[in-house]
């Protein structure tokens, strides 16, 4: 078994989805208590209270443990290489075979990395192992071997149905080998959706040459993740055909919401949103004037949400003295956040890509930090043009979003239909107004709407702005704005 997923080990992470702040300090988390979204006086938090964790993870078993167990292996190499006598041989375990390792009428997967040779010795006297797309062990119709030119390393295989086509090459960057398939990846399967997409990020940023201030077009966050959404859903816009795409962030980046360098990942973010959000808009537009008397909104194609919680004093009782000022807000608010720190992208129902990557420049360049992702799927269980498939990776996600909602609903299982986003966005309206309310109440469901929304004006092209309920424009709690501000004295290369 190999495990790939977003979850640190390191304090304060143990959650589960009642998300509690205060009541089990003296319980579950007496000692295990964290909190990174506010000042607090000390450490481990006493009084309260702790900050609720979102996280994703995922077990791999069968042939792909091999290619984990080799990525593993190759950063030790690199980190640690008098020490690679510690390191587990499979093939003395006889583990290294993938036809004794595959089960019939089990799931894909395929692993992807964010690495380069400054980290990582790529062994190129490795066998790259594709047995787990079954490769040599389907007919030889089914599988075309893809003969790459000028390439280091090159893992590639395609399928002549082109129901699955992956790429796997090894780029040279200043002198240097360079694995960037996590954004290959994932730019594979938004083309390759039908659909809807669900995506779960810490930071979502990118694709700066679509920003709208010029000047902020030449910052390098190029990653084609925001652009591919986008233009994934004008097409379906032009073509009359339903489409969603559901994303959920945390409120703000973890760390004090007021802070620099919060604000600076905020104004990356904002920029990234709202240029989204304008060309969708005019998409929109322009298919409207096409079709007199079609009513149809950004929101039927987009959603950024995010997740919150509070407990009633009735039901919990707060421990000790706060001994900072954001305790003592937060004792008498007794809301907080709930951190999503989860990278997971779901396409269709048909595709699970689960590990370690978010959606910003640091995490896919592939020259900067150093991410794994696995992504699952099923051969038996693909998207039709018509219909999504009812497996697994369904099911799955049918229970991520019965646990942010505190409910199952039937029309969670039509992502696309506007009946679940107009029920979606209901629920989370509704949690917003609990959320903000004087009184504070348990709260059973924690999806939110992202504390921005996009406006429109008569004539205009639309911005982001802050949702209509928050003082300020600022987060609850906070003297942080929703909107983010460029510090320019902070190297871009560091937040985005």
């Amino acid at each position: 078994k190999a495990f790939i997923g977003g979850i640190d080990l390191t304090e304060g992470r143990w959650d589960n989805n009642t998300h509690p702040l205060f009541r089990t300090l003296r319980c579950e988390h007496k000692t295990d208590a964290y909190n990174g979204c506010f000042l607090f006086g000390r450490r481990p938090v006493i009084a309260g209270p702790r900050e609720p964790w979102h996280d994703i993870h995922s077990c791999v078993t069968g042939p792909e443990v091999i290619n984990i167990v080799q990525a593993f292996s190759e950063r030790w190499m690199s980190q640690a290489p008098k020490l690679s006598g510690e390191l587990i041989n499979l093939r003395n375990l006889k583990l290294d075979s993938p036809e004794l390792l595959w089960k019939e009428g089990g799931y894909c997967a395929q692993t992807s990395r964010s690495i380069d040779g400054r980290v990582n010795y790529f062994d190129r006297s490795a066998r790259q192992n594709e047995t787990n797309l079954r490769a040599s062990l389907m007919a030889s119709s089914a599988w075309q071997i893809k003969n790459e030119q000028n390439t280091e390393l090159s893992r590639r295989f395609e399928s002549t149905s082109g129901d699955i086509n992956f790429t796997r090459v090894l780029d040279y960057k200043k002198g240097r080998p360079v694995d960037s398939s996590i954004h290959t990846t994932m730019i594979h399967h938004i083309r390759r959706a039908k659909h809807f997409i669900y995506i779960e990020s810490q930071y979502f940023m990118g694709s700066s040459f679509m920003w709208s201030n010029s000047s902020d077009r030449k910052v390098k966050c190029n990653n084609l993740v925001p652009a591919e959404i986008t233009l994934k859903i004008c097409s379906k816009i032009a073509a009359g055909e339903k489409f969603t795409v559901y994303i959920l962030l945390p409120m703000w980046p973890e760390g004090v919401a007021g802070s620099k360098q919060v604000q600076d990942i905020l104004y990356w973010q904002r920029s990234t949103i709202e240029s989204m959000f304008k060309k969708i808009h005019a998409a929109l537009v322009h298919r409207m004037q096409q079709c007199n008397g079609e009513s149809i909104e950004v929101s039927d194609y987009l959603n950024f949400y995010s997740l919150g919680t509070r407990e009633a004093p009735s039901t919990s009782i707060r421990l000790g003295i706060p001994s900072s000022k954001d305790e003592r807000i937060l004792a008498i608010t007794r809301r907080h956040p709930v951190y999503v720190h989860s990278k997971m992208m779901i396409v269709d129902d048909e595709v699970a890509c689960i590990g370690s990557a978010n959606i910003n420049q640091r995490s896919l360049d592939g020259c900067r930090d150093s991410e794994i992702m696995t992504t699952y799927w099923h051969e038996d269980y693909l998207a039709t043009d018509e219909s999504i498939p009812h497996h697994d990776i369904h099911g799955y996600r049918l229970h991520i979003w019965a646990s942010l909602a505190g409910f199952m609903d039937n029309s969670f299982r039509k992502p696309n239909d506007r009946e679940c986003v107009k029920l979606m966005n209901s629920i989370a309206q509704r949690n917003w107004e609990i959320y903000l309310a004087e009184e504070s109440v348990d709260m059973t469901s924690h999806l939110l709407p992202s504390p921005f929304e996009f406006m429109v004006e008569a004539g205009k092209e639309g911005e982001l702005r802050p949702r209509r309920g928050l003082y300020k424009g600022r987060f609850p709690d906070t003297h942080g704005s929703v909107l983010g501000a460029r510090w320019k004295i902070l190297p871009e290369i560091l937040t985005t």
